[in-house]
């Protein structure tokens, strides 16, 4: 669904966009998330998510990104890139703590505390992060709104001299979430990192079955990977469904970069009871 989910209520993925959407989720769960990426790049995710009672959720995620084998270059003279016949890797793991909370029947709230690890090339830094969101319920109840800020917070070691910090990407974020129709979601969210551009994402969900659902999404940045080629026009939209069968759920995406390619993500949970 374009990863737009800020004010999606009820959500299984809370933890990674607006944590306060975990709150009045039915069922305790587990599940696992694996992405594949460009030239041996690819991640996931481990969450476990517990509604403890109708006014408290909160839940564990454990993030993990490897890039590969990176071929490292040098400079020359005249500015060209000069291969050297070695290659380096680069990793990071974050993990976390979300809990939502219940604040009045027009209000949730909810925050998440991470902890990050960046590594690339032998050398590393570390970061204690915050994530904090709300979900508003309006008086119309098919239509509710989400606003967050993600990555608050500080170094606590750096890849090089700690008096030189390498930026953390402060995100804001706002979305709203529509039951356009009985069986059919939509979701649009708006973003803005520090230096970088706003990103609009759209999402929409169709149930065809009880058991099956078809999405489709769409990312304004997608026209970054776009290079000209013949699949330039697909960069930004991605395509999904989602099974249910007893207490088993599996959801696949394939999302395009235009002529780099697809990337494809494959998500299993099980819920508890």
């Amino acid at each position: 669904m374009g990863q737009a989910m800020l004010g999606r209520a009820m959500n299984f993925e809370g933890m990674q966009f607006n944590p306060a959407t975990l709150i009045k989720a039915k069922n305790k769960a587990v599940y696992t998330t694996f992405a594949d990426h460009f030239v041996g790049s690819g991640g996931g995710s481990i969450n476990y998510m517990v509604p403890k009672n109708i006014y408290t959720s909160y839940g564990f995620y454990l993030n993990y990104w490897n890039s590969g084998s990176i071929d490292r270059t040098d400079i020359g003279a005249n500015g060209e890139f000069i291969e050297l016949n070695d290659t380096f890797g680069a990793q990071d793991i974050t993990a976390g703590f979300s809990v939502a909370k219940f604040v009045s029947p027009a209000l949730d709230a909810g925050g998440s505390v991470k902890l990050v690890l960046d590594q690339i090339d032998g050398k590393s830094a570390t970061a204690a992060l915050i994530d904090l969101g709300i979900l508003h319920h309006t008086p119309n109840e098919k239509i509710k709104v989400g606003l967050t800020i993600r990555n608050l917070g500080f170094q606590l070691s750096h890849y090089t001299n700690k008096d030189y910090s390498e930026g953390i990407p402060i995100t804001f974020g706002a979305g709203i979430g529509i039951d356009a129709a009985k069986n059919t979601l939509l979701n649009i969210d708006l973003n803005k990192a520090n230096g970088e551009n706003f990103i609009g994402k759209f999402g929409i969900e169709q149930s065809v079955h009880p058991s099956l659902v078809l999405r489709a999404g769409f990312k304004t940045n997608g026209g970054d990977y776009s290079i000209g080629g013949d699949l330039g026009w697909s960069s930004g939209i991605s395509l999904g469904l989602g099974w249910t069968w007893k207490k088993y759920a599996i959801d696949y995406a394939i999302a395009s970069y235009g002529d780099l390619g697809f990337t494809n993500q494959v998500s299993i949970r099980y819920n508890f009871d």
